[in-house]
């Protein structure tokens, strides 16, 4: 019996774009969607990957006010 995919949101670090949403089973499973989304073999340093249930996507997100 399979378990009811999620979706999970991503964001490189230092930029305002939030992207998604990814359907996966798991964090781990969401990791390789995006990896493969991205044609890379690692996710770059400081990439945040969140499950939209517990924070909604949001487009355009300010880190830090200068």
């Amino acid at each position: 019996m399979r378990t009811s995919s999620r979706t999970f949101g991503y964001k490189f670090s230092g930029y305002f774009m939030e992207y998604g949403p990814i359907e996966a089973d798991s964090l781990e499973a969401a990791k390789s969607a995006i990896r493969q989304r991205l044609g890379v073999r690692r996710l770059p340093l400081g990439v945040q990957i969140w499950d939209l249930a517990e924070r909604p996507l949001a487009r355009w997100r300010i880190d830090v006010a200068s």
